[in-house]
C-alpha cells in the first residue's frame, strides 16, 4: 500500500503542476533580447489575440518559418525556475494544423562565406541537445568552391557542398584519423552533416534540417 500511495502521489503531482495548451505560432519570428539579439517564436492563445514575443522553447517543436501552426502543448511548471528566466517548460503533444501562410515571401538568407560557424545544438534520438564546450565542433563554407572544413570534436574534416535557394546538399566527406577517448558527437555529427538537405538562417543562427528535422544549429558569430 505505501508503494501505491507514493505513485498516486507522483501521478497528483504531474497533474497539478502541468497544464494542456494550445498555441497559434506565427509564420515569422520576432527580434527579442536575452544574452544577445536573437530571433523568438510569436504565439497567442487565441485566435483574434494578437502575438506576443514566446522567449521560452517548445521541447519537441521544429518550426519552419512560412507556416502558421496550431499546436497543443504541455506546459509543466519548474521545480526551481531561475531567477530571470521563465517558471515553465512546454512540450509539444501534437501539431494539430500547419499551413502555409499567403502574405510569406521567402528570405533567402546566404550562409556566411569563410567563416568558423560553432556547433550549439545537436539532435540526439529526436531530442536537441546543448553541446559540450570542450569538444565543439565548427564549419566553415567555402561557397566559391563548393566545400566545407572544420573540427569535427577531434578530428578535422572536409567535404563538398552545393545549394539551391533554401536546400543544403553535403557530400563526400572525409576526416582526419585521431583517436580520442570519446567520439559520440562527432560521429552524430558527421552522420548529421551528411542527411541535411534544408537550411535557415535565423538571427545568428543557422539551422541544418532534414526535411522537418532539425539536426544541427550552429551560432554565426558577429562581424
Amino acid at each position: 500500500m505505501k508503494v501505491r500511495f507514493t505513485l498516486l502521489s507522483l501521478l497528483f503531482f504531474s497533474f497539478a503542476f502541468s497544464q494542456r495548451m494550445i498555441f497559434y505560432v506565427a509564420d515569422t519570428k520576432g527580434d527579442c533580447y536575452g544574452v544577445g539579439k536573437g530571433l523568438c517564436l510569436q504565439v497567442k492563445e487565441k485566435p483574434d489575440e494578437p502575438y506576443a514575443l514566446f522567449y521560452s522553447g517548445i521541447e519537441g517543436f521544429s518550426y519552419e518559418e512560412g507556416y502558421h501552426y496550431k499546436l497543443e502543448v504541455m506546459r509543466v511548471k519548474k521545480e526551481r525556475p531561475p531567477a530571470d528566466g521563465s517558471a515553465f517548460n512546454y512540450y509539444l503533444i501534437n501539431i494539430i494544423s500547419k499551413e502555409r501562410s499567403k502574405n510569406y515571401s521567402l528570405k533567402n538568407t546566404p550562409i556566411p562565406d569563410l567563416r568558423s560557424l560553432s556547433l550549439v545544438r545537436i539532435s540526439k534520438s529526436g531530442k536537441m541537445e546543448m553541446v559540450d564546450n570542450s569538444i565543439t565542433p565548427n564549419i566553415s563554407f567555402d561557397k566559391k568552391n563548393g566545400r566545407i572544413s572544420g573540427k569535427a570534436g577531434c578530428n578535422r574534416y572536409f567535404g563538398k557542398v552545393s545549394f539551391d535557394q533554401q536546400r543544403i546538399f553535403i557530400s563526400g566527406v572525409g576526416s582526419t584519423q585521431m583517436a580520442c577517448t570519446d567520439m559520440e558527437i562527432e560521429s552524430l555529427y558527421l552522420k548529421h552533416l551528411t542527411a541535411v538537405n534544408r537550411y535557415q538562417l535565423s538571427g545568428n543562427n543557422l539551422q541544418l534540417f532534414r526535411d522537418q528535422e532539425l539536426l544541427l544549429q550552429f551560432i554565426v558569430p558577429e562581424n
